[in-house]
């Protein structure tokens, strides 16, 4: 049975003291409404219409092609906003009705809902649910016989907030409503009109509607966290826990060890292949990729990056990279986005990369920042290289040539190229292109002096003169002279 979908998600959000609208706060790398959009995803039988609020610019923007959209135009309840969305749904049945704040309901469970409607013998059919904390829940309230007579919130409750917990009590979890219903359209429809707001809100609650109905058929979740919703950033902290817990246990299932799971995060997006290790602290976001047998972290952190085969992967930061097999980047290494690092090569510690190519085989081993630049194959960094790539107007691209050796400490000046099998001497700074297979040496000639120590000591015992200043020193022996440079 194909039903029509409708998403509330028209409330302010005041709770989450934010200026994005609520249902756009991210949960585990992905917008709250993608989640109950997803869920949705497999009963209707066209785009979904969403309910918002007036303007609701960013949620119209992030919406557009992907639902219909209605408009309640002031805020006067969950029923009010349900019928904003009449004209847009028609007469279909059934009508299922979700809440954009609700990200944690699985597409499952809306799938038992239609069945059970489609199985017949109800106007609507609605979710219930046994939370260990029934707080902020609508009470389910059953005939003696156990059939459905109504919903009671939680503000209407007698004593309200610290009244009890369910009418009548008893000593199993209560029931509650988990906020997702199948409706038959004719006779919803019908009784939206003849919604009151006489309640504690002063609205009109679509929690109201299937007391109205004749025949109402409930679906019990197996796992009441499914009801969980978001109205405040400790519920955000909550859900999110909830999600990153889901995509951990998707990864082991399909082969991937998580040392500690407490301790390791990973956006809805990632995919990990089998006999990959995720060490402890490692964050993974995004739309990131790790393929087979790697080691990750501890404490790595990785976004939208591509990995291959067979890496392993220290405490780095790694964001909109490309990593092919066999790499191996170590602890404290830096990764910005639009590099690649061609297969086996290597980052030592302490490299900055950003818009580099790094070529197969070569390596980086530590201290060294790569800006713009292309390395070939079997290349050598030597420590504390730099690429200067930035002349204050514009970024300017180094090349360095298949198996060249670049000497500790040097600066090269972009635009610059290094010829394939050359070098350049440690300390140097080049500016002008080497070719292969020469050795570009651009540094001063050392000179000793000899007798300085023991002259400048001798000048520190001299009395000053008269006029209290310290003799003169003798050319080329003091701070400003040559052996200083």
């Amino acid at each position: 049975m194909a039903a029509r979908v409708v998403i509330l998600a028209a409330g302010s959000g005041t709770r989450m003291r934010s200026a994005l609208p609520k249902v756009l706060h991210p949960l585990a790398g992905r917008p709250l409404i993608d989640w109950v959009l997803d869920a949705s995803g497999g009963v209707g039988s066209a785009a979904p219409v969403v309910v918002v609020g007036p303007g609701a610019t960013v949620l119209r923007s992030h919406l557009a092609g992907r639902a219909e959209l209605a408009e309640q135009a002031l805020p006067q309840g969950t029923g009010d906003a349900l019928r904003a969305a009449r004209a847009l749904v028609g007469e279909a049945d059934p009508v299922v009705v979700l809440y954009g704040d609700a990200p944690l309901l699985r597409a499952a469970s809306v799938r038992s809902l239609v069945e059970r409607f489609a199985a017949g013998g109800a106007d609507a059919v609605l979710l219930t649910g046994r939370p260990s904390d029934p707080s902020g829940y609508g009470r389910v309230v059953r005939d003696p016989d156990g059939g459905f007579r109504t919903i009671v919130e939680e503000r209407d409750l007698p004593g309200g907030r610290d009244g009890p917990e369910a009418p009548g009590g008893g000593p199993e979890p209560v029931e509650v409503n988990a906020g997702a219903y199948a409706f038959a359209a004719a006779p919803l429809w019908a009784a939206l009109e003849r919604l009151s707001p006489a309640n504690a809100q002063g609205e009109a609650y679509l929690t109201d509607v299937p007391a109205r109905l004749t025949r109402v058929a409930t679906v019990e979740l197996a796992d009441p966290e499914e009801m969980l919703g978001v109205n405040d950033r400790v519920q955000l902290a909550r859900a999110a826990a909830v999600i990153r817990r889901r995509v951990l246990v998707r990864l082991m299932r399909g082969g991937v060890t998580v040392d500690d799971p407490a301790s390791t995060w990973a956006d809805a997006g990632v995919e990990v292949g089998a006999d990959t290790v995720l060490r402890p602290g490692t964050v993974l976001a995004g739309r990131t990729r790790i393929g087979r047998a790697c080691v990750v972290g501890p404490f790595a952190q990785l976004e939208d990056t591509e990995v291959g085969d067979g890496c392993r992967i220290g405490t780095a930061h790694l964001a909109g990279c490309r990593v092919a097999d066999g790499v191996e980047i170590g602890p404290f290494n830096r990764v910005r986005p639009g590099s690649r690092l061609e297969a086996a090569s290597r980052l030592g510690t302490f490299t900055e990369v950003v818009r580099s190519r790094i070529g197969p085989g070569s390596a980086v081993p530590h201290l060294s920042y790569l800006g713009d630049a292309t390395l070939g194959r079997d290349v050598n960094v030597g420590a504390g290289t730099i690429t200067t790539n930035w002349d204050g107007l514009g970024k300017h691209a180094t090349v360095i040539g298949d198996g060249a050796r670049i000497g500790s400490d040097t600066i090269l000046v972009a635009p610059v190229a290094v010829g394939a099998g050359a070098y350049t001497g440690a300390g140097s700074v080049i500016t002008e292109d080497v070719p292969a297979g020469a050795l570009g040496l651009a540094r001063a000639r050392q000179r000793n002096l000899l007798g300085w120590v023991a002259r400048r000591l001798a000048r520190r015992r001299e009395p000053s003169g008269d006029n209290g200043e310290a003799p003169a020193r003798a050319a080329g022996e003091g701070p400003s002279g040559d052996e200083s440079a």
